[in-house]
């Protein structure tokens, strides 16, 4: 794990409980970096899916993140979902679906403590991020 990402802890308690209070289902949301690469905003969505197993970011609400974080001088760098009754890997589904190679992947896992890791999937290889 070369690569290094910060997330404050107001961040990682918002990503936390909006998971939380989307049980049963998975949770999401999209996060923003500063030109510097520092996760700087987080922006917890609705799940289209409405589902344990799956998630969809509704495109109107990442269109308006996409416009606030670019008012901010911020960019989308990723986004962030849970996995309610398992840990914080990616799934099969998630290595699918994810198409941005330059997008880090948070998965919250819910199973006990919760806990957020960090990735980068780039054509269907996962690589870890170490998040601090």
């Amino acid at each position: 794990m070369s690569e290094t990402l910060h997330l404050s802890e107001p961040l990682r308690r918002l990503i936390i409980d909006h998971c939380a209070q989307t049980l049963p289902n998975e949770g999401c949301g999209l996060i923003a970096s500063d030109k510097g690469g520092n996760l700087v905003g987080v922006y917890p969505t609705a799940n289209l899916d409405d589902s344990p197993t799956g998630y969809t970011v509704p495109p109107q609400e990442h269109f308006a993140a996409l416009s606030d974080a670019e008012s901010k001088g911020w960019e989308l760098s990723g986004v962030f979902h849970s996995h309610p009754d398992g840990s914080a890997e990616p799934s099969m589904d998630d290595v699918a679906a994810a198409l941005d190679p330059e997008w880090v992947y948070l998965v919250v896992g819910l199973s006990g403590e919760p806990v957020i890791r960090a990735w980068r999937i780039r054509q269907k290889e996962i690589k870890e991020i170490s998040l601090i």
